[in-house]
């Protein structure tokens, strides 16, 4: 196990080691940068680790596309064309933009759009900017080289455009200076290079032009043009079987009927674009789109149904991660127990040595008790990080487990069961959409550290909606968010604030007339303020009464919840309770959480 561990940390500094040699020498002597990088790929292929083979292998078909050696370039990128589950998408995305320059050799315009588009496609699902600068900037100087002027320009301007999204965007060509701004500057550009396009009705360049003419016109508003581009570009598609960005068309697609009121069209396509694409997360926003548009045409059931699909694919990603992280905690374990043994094994060596030699014996013993005295220190933090990251879990299963309370969850059930048997569908099915999306929230985001507001303020509004079906509508609530906050992005711990919540309606508005529950999320001084505001009794802003309030909502995990974000995530929270017992002017109470600014 040692010999292990120490040639897979030697081999791959080898590899690094040739690679970097490589590249240092590959712009004056080719001959001795390929023979680097063939000792570096020989090593790769004996670690038989996916992402090395793939990482070398890009290194090493550049080589041989600068010495003009289009089957060695193939030959060396099959490895990544065969495995492109088990290779990064970066590293696929420069396999196919190489293959674009060998196609564009060698072969013609038209296969080499099909490898340059196919590398865009990987590169964007990567969000891989640096890559798609590189891309569009080949295209950009291909067409320029031909002396199409108005093609050249839409490729640089999109080569900007994602250069500008890089954080080291400078670095990638310093040639070009403005971004792809604005839809109608996009709109001219790219009407300008598809009025040069040859051959439209045939050409794959003319199918992704049209398909960029349907976003940017939807965009614009103009949803008529909009779907008239996306038909142009599918047309075109279907006719020379080319399927590249076919998906992303489907939904273009669909967003301009869904804008025209054409609802039946739309969920064709939208189902169309869900047939098309493997990606997780374009399904998850496919669906989205489809939802929306079975409720805007009034069929609650599909909507329903497709609720229920979009929580299937979820659950997968969901599933992914969850296995995901689990693989890199159980590899990271492996690592540090080898490591362990490593230093063990190395202690016991030293002491060997100190018995041999009995004049160094006392240096070499120090030496040997200060190595372990390093380990088992090392090794006390990591098992402290290890009991931090148990009691993260811990905590989140006390919380999920009071959130999924039986008592209110029967009695949500049975009152939707009450609307059923009236036959009051549009009741009933919003208060089934309610209680799916808050179960579907609670447990999604259990395993979050951070959500998004908007996501927070989602599930507050389906747990209220159904608290208020089962306190007989005895209570009115408003759930609203500062419009100088961005909901989408900034985010929050999940499930902190819904205790307070029910809170306010067990011990603040039971029993009133006309209770009144106000949620506001909102930004002030670079924090995120969260206010749970009723009109009920009261209590006494006294320490003891603020600690009785924390213990009705079983606080001590919440408290604990606060402790541990702010030791582990260095991210405190501030809680203030602001209420007065006054039965005359029932000031009711406020819960104002304090928030550091985070994003996503």
């Amino acid at each position: 196990m040692c010999s292990f561990f120490s040639w897979a940390q030697t081999g791959q500094a080898d590899i690094d080691t040739l690679l970097s040699r490589s590249k240092a020498v590959y712009q004056s002597d080719l001959d001795s940068a390929l023979v680097f990088v063939n000792d570096a790929y020989r090593l790769a292929i004996e670690r038989q680790d996916s992402a090395v083979i793939a990482m070398v292998a890009v290194t090493k078909s550049f080589y041989h596309f600068t010495r003009d050696e289009p089957q060695k370039v193939e030959e060396t990128l099959q490895f990544l064309f065969d495995n492109p589950d088990k290779v990064p998408l970066s590293s696929l995305g420069q396999a196919y933009n190489h293959m674009g320059g060998v196609k564009y050799r060698h072969v013609g315009m038209d296969e080499a759009l099909r490898m340059y588009f196919k590398a865009i496609e990987i590169q964007e699902q990567a969000n891989n900017f640096a890559g798609l600068a590189r891309t569009y900037l080949n295209l950009g100087m291909i067409y320029n080289g031909l002396e199409k002027k108005d093609l050249a320009e839409y490729f640089f301007e999109k080569s900007a455009f994602n250069s500008s999204r890089n954080s080291q965007g400078n670095q990638v060509h310093e040639v070009l200076n403005e971004n792809f701004a604005g839809p109608e500057n996009q709109l001219k550009i790219t009407l300008n290079a598809l009025q040069k396009t040859e051959n439209k009705e045939r050409s794959i360049l003319a199918a992704i032009l049209y398909s960029d003419l349907s976003a940017i016109h939807y965009d614009l508003g103009d949803y008529s043009l909009a779907l008239q581009s996306g038909n142009k570009a599918l047309e075109i598609m279907n006719r020379i079987n080319f399927t590249t960005n076919l998906q992303l068309t489907h939904y273009n697609v669909g967003m301009a009927q869904l804008g025209l009121g054409q609802f039946r069209n739309a969920q064709i396509s939208f189902e169309k674009a869900i047939a098309t694409t493997d990606i997780l997360k374009q399904k998850v926003q496919f669906n989205e789109a489809l939802i929306r548009a079975h409720r805007e045409s009034g069929d609650y059931r599909a909507a329903f149904e497709a609720q229920r699909s979009l929580g299937a694919i979820k659950d997968s990603i969901n599933t992914k991660q969850e296995n995901d992280r689990i693989a890199e905690i159980t590899a990271q374990f492996e690592t540090e127990k080898q490591a362990q043994e490593i230093e063990i094994l190395e202690g016991d060596v030293q002491l060997q040595a100190a018995q041999l030699k009995n004049q160094r014996g006392i240096l070499i013993g120090v030496v040997a008790l200060v190595a372990l005295l390093g380990v088992i220190l090392f090794f006390a933090y990591k098992n402290h990080k290890i009991k931090q990251n148990l009691q993260f879990s811990e905590l989140t299963q006390k919380l999920l487990q009071m959130q999924l309370n039986p008592h209110f969850l029967f009695n949500a059930l049975n009152g939707i069961q009450y609307f059923i048997r009236k036959n009051d569908t549009k009741k009933s099915t919003r208060y089934i959409t309610n209680f799916s999306g808050l179960m579907r929230n609670i447990l999604e985001n259990s395993v979050e550290k951070f959500i998004s507001i908007e996501e927070d303020h989602a599930t507050i509004s389906d747990f209220l909606a159904l608290q208020q079906l089962v306190h007989n509508n005895s209570f009115k609530y408003s759930v609203t968010i500062d419009k100088n906050l961005d909901a989408q992005n900034t985010a929050i711990p999940p499930m902190f604030t819904q205790p307070f919540v029910e809170n306010a309606i067990i011990h603040g508005v039971s029993g009133l007339k006309e209770g009144q529950i106000d949620v506001r999320y909102g930004f002030e001084d670079s924090h995120v303020k969260v206010e749970i505001q009723d009109n009920g009794k009261g209590i006494y802003s006294e320490k003891k009464n603020a600690n009785s309030l924390h213990k009705s909502m079983g606080t001590s995990i919440t408290k604990q919840r606060m402790e541990n974000l702010s030791k582990a995530e260095k991210y405190p929270i501030e809680l203030e309770i602001i209420s007065e017992n006054d039965l005359e002017t029932r000031q009711g109470t406020k819960i104002v959480l304090t928030f550091p600014m985070k994003y996503l």
